[in-house]
């Protein structure tokens, strides 16, 4: 288990980690990895193909009242050829944080 994976880590480092636990060659045991990031590199496709399954990604999302939900990805039934990163960070699964103005700070 890790806590934000890509801590102090290049992105290409992160998603080559996650590609060898997938590979059943270098992982015939099939070890699991637990983590969490903020990384959405991760859910894409830029540096080739994904770094994991569409099964193997969960979401976490705070509600107003700040309880966290825990739900998979495969709720939303990603097409095959759906750019994850993207939908993402265009809020099409949740789990983006609320967004609010910062007041402006100095001379008015």
């Amino acid at each position: 288990m890790i806590d934000e994976l890509e801590a102090s880590l290049h992105p290409l480092l992160a998603i080559q980690i996650l590609r060898q636990f997938n590979d059943p060659e270098r992982n015939p045991r099939n070890a699991q990895i637990l983590f969490t990031t903020h990384d959405t590199s991760l859910l894409g496709t830029i540096a080739g193909e994904p770094s994991m399954r569409r099964d193997q990604i969960w979401l976490r999302e705070k509600d107003p009242q700040g309880a966290t939900c825990l739900y998979p990805l495969t709720d939303f039934r990603p097409r095959k050829d759906e750019n994850i990163e993207r939908g993402y960070l265009q809020g099409c699964y949740g789990a983006v944080p609320f967004l609010w103005d910062i007041p402006k700070v100095g001379r008015q």
